[in-house]
């Protein structure tokens, strides 16, 4: 079986296939163009299969999360319940620095123009205040139609109790003008806090008719091409999800791409005997960090796409992702007040870093690396492409060298030392912030510079080991393979919890699970590969904020009891202390379906010792010290299992390349990672 998956990120696309039967593994990468399909197209012609060999396919991209980014979405409108109209300008009422006083909020999505009202009124309870009124509802959408909006968001009030309403609205709008990308709050997220869940649902309007047209576009290459095998999407919680899922709720992959990266890093881990992971991926336009304990993924239910103080909250699961301007072609420029600058712009792969000779003349990360030697301009992707050191040293002397007064190498050094120390500042923020040392886990380092940054890094926060797995830099891509298919579904019901709730939320659960289980058989699993997981959101009566309980299955007032103990547990483990003598309540039942797919085993290294030919290339870097020093150039194709080096090194393979530092040192173990141990003050 031939199981394939691509990652289309802002700068390269990524392709990995993995043959069942004779454990092949062929990769391959490409620019990813304005048109993101020709990126995935010449990687399969790189690749030299046809999308027919295959019988699994998964994607993942950034493209969603770029559309609200970069506020490239549809002109979208949204439908309200009469008197909420303005539930995306009022927000919470707070901003994260009270202090800032040059603070301002971000503009919304739907602009107050574009928003439109319903007379119609649901009670929390599901129960109907005020019915649908049809002529209220066909006026509010002619309204918007004649606006020009090519999607439609509807988020009425309490519609997680009973979505009728917008389910017929829905269906109205489908009727009337076919051709308008229309989302349901109900049919994407079925769960209380108003602000949230019509912030999602309007992100969700906002990016799919882009996204849905490209998704469209791969569906025809895939069936032009001949394949007819099973065909998924990322998901930003670390599952998968049919491409007609992913057309429909575009949003649940907002952080597809990064997260296959993720979960190759756990893989890895947890291969290795480490529980406790830092996940650091830097590509082309960011740098990614995110955190493995204990064997698992940190996932975050709750998420701000674009940043927490200015960005847009996400109320779905997402695996837990810090995201950082100062990818390969972040732009190194100086502010108003003269200081050096790094992203968070990006060159992207058009026109890209100035070394690309595509156009570009500021200067980048890559530019940086390439003129302090720690790249090779003749085996860039593997040699084919060419990049140009002097038009990399022209950029950084005439945008950072001379303004500063510095020579190149000096700026240069700048470059690569502002953006290393953003880098580490991302990594403090998932760990040392949350109360974790960082210096108790590995850092696994990957994407086409993460293992050029990774050791110095690590090095700055006093981690001792770093892991460079095979295929490092289209590991997002491999680790999509590992994925199953999954959905979440979280549902508000809340009530004190008693003997009479739980005979309640085990009807609510039943009923949740036939849809579930009946949708994961459609998309094609049988019974025996479907997994079901209960849990609770629940809190102390009185309090705002939820923590989440595993539920057994089936839910009985005998097992009370049992649940008030986990949730107690939970609640001291978390924050020092908790209220035993306090009946909780049920806040939100969450039930998450799995489709298991069988797992592809990965086989990279001969387990034999053995010693290669040594390494004859050599050449001078610059470490973070002036003086460059000469550094043995290895291939890592050249390296085997067992074999121990010293550095200062280099060690290149197609798309990435590694540094090692003097007094570091780098050992291929038997799975072909490279295991590094940093000498914490080696290059200092």
């Amino acid at each position: 079986m031939l199981r394939v998956a691509t990652d289309v990120g802002g700068t390269f696309t990524d392709y990995i296939s993995f043959d069942d039967k004779t454990g092949e593994i062929v990769a391959a990468k490409s620019s990813t163009t304005p048109e993101i399909l020709n990126g995935i197209v010449e990687c399969f012609l790189k690749g030299g299969r046809k999308a027919a060999h295959a019988l699994h396919f998964v994607h993942g991209s950034t493209v969603a999360i770029n559309t609200v980014i970069e506020k490239s979405g549809a002109v979208t409108g949204l439908l309200a319940t009469e008197g909420f109209r303005h539930v995306l300008d009022l927000g919470r009422g707070s901003i994260f620095n009270s202090f800032d006083i040059m603070f301002e909020t971000p503009e919304a999505l739907v602009p107050p123009m574009l928003r439109a009202v319903v007379e119609e009124r649901m009670l929390s309870d599901g129960q109907v205040l005020k019915p649908l009124d049809e002529q209220s509802a066909i006026k509010a959408i002619d309204d918007l139609v004649k606006r020009n909006v090519a999607s439609i968001a509807i988020c009425f009030l309490h519609s997680y109790a009973n979505p009728a309403h917008e389910q017929a609205l829905a269906a109205l709008i489908r009727a009337r003008y076919p051709n308008i990308y229309v989302t349901a709050s109900s049919s994407i997220i079925r769960q209380y806090r108003e602000y949230e869940r019509t912030s999602t649902t309007v992100l969700n309007a906002y990016v799919g008719p882009r996204v849905s047209a490209y998704l469209a576009a791969i569906a025809r290459f895939l069936a032009d091409d001949g394949f007819h095998g099973t065909a998924m999407i990322m998901q930003s919680n670390g599952g998968t999800m049919t491409l007609e899922a992913a057309q429909c709720q575009p949003v649940r992959m907002m952080e597809s791409g990064p997260v296959g990266g993720t979960m190759a890093a756990a893989h890895v881990g947890k291969t290795l005997g480490y529980e406790n992971v830092v996940a650091f991926d830097m590509g082309g336009t960011t740098a990614k960090v995110s955190m493995v304990r204990n064997g698992q993924m940190e996932v975050a239910d709750g998420y701000f796409i674009g940043g927490e103080e200015v960005g847009y909250p996400l109320q779905l699961p997402v695996v837990d992702i810090i995201e950082i301007g100062a990818g390969g072609g972040s732009i190194a420029h100086l502010d108003e007040t003269g200081a050096l600058k790094i992203g968070p712009v990006s060159a992207g792969a058009y026109p890209g870093p100035a070394c690309y000779q595509r156009g570009g003349h500021e200067p980048t990360v890559t530019d940086a690396n390439l003129a302090l030697g720690r790249l090779n301009p003749a085996y860039f992707l593997g040699g084919e492409m060419r990049i140009d050191r002097e038009a990399a040293l022209h950029a950084i002397r005439e945008h950072v060298g001379k303004p500063l007064k510095l020579g190149d190498v000096e700026a240069a050094q700048g470059i690569i030392r502002l953006a290393n120390l953003s880098m580490a500042q991302a990594v403090q923020t998932m760990t040392v912030q949350r109360g974790y040392d960082p210096r108790e886990a590995v850092m696994i380092a990957y994407g086409g510079g993460g293992p050029l940054h990774a050791v110095e890094i690590a090095r700055e926060l006093g981690i001792r080991k770093v892991v460079i797995p095979p295929h490092c830099g289209i590991f997002s891509a491999l680790g999509m393979l590992l994925a199953d298919a999954k959905n979440e579904y979280v549902i508000s019901h809340v009530r004190t919890m008693n003997d009479d709730s739980a005979s309640e939320m085990e009807a609510l659960f039943a009923g949740t699970e036939a849809e579930a289980v009946s949708s994961m058989e459609k998309a094609g699993f049988s019974a025996a590969n479907i997994k079901l997981q209960r849990s609770l959101e629940m809190r102390y009566i009185g309090q705002e904020f939820t923590i989440i309980v595993d539920c057994p299955s089936p839910l009985v007032a005998e097992s009370i009891p049992e649940i008030r103990k986990r949730f107690n547990a939970v609640y001291e483990r978390r924050y020092g202390h908790a209220f035993p003598q306090v009946m909780p309540e049920i806040v939100s039942a969450r039930l998450q379906v799995i489709g298991v797919f069988n797992k592809p085993e990965f086989r990279f290294e001969p387990s034999a010792a053995t010693t290669s030919k040594p390494a004859t290339d050599r050449r001078l870097v610059h470490f973070e010290a002036n003086k460059a020093v000469e550094c043995i150039v290895h291939k890592r194709s050249t390296l085997r299992s067992g074999q121990m080096l010293q550095g200062p090194i280099v060690i290149e393979e197609p798309s990435s390349t590694t540094l090692v530092g003097p007094g570091d040192s780098v050992t291929v173990d038997t799975e072909g990672n490279l295991v590094i141990v940093v000498g914490i003050n080696a290059s200092k």
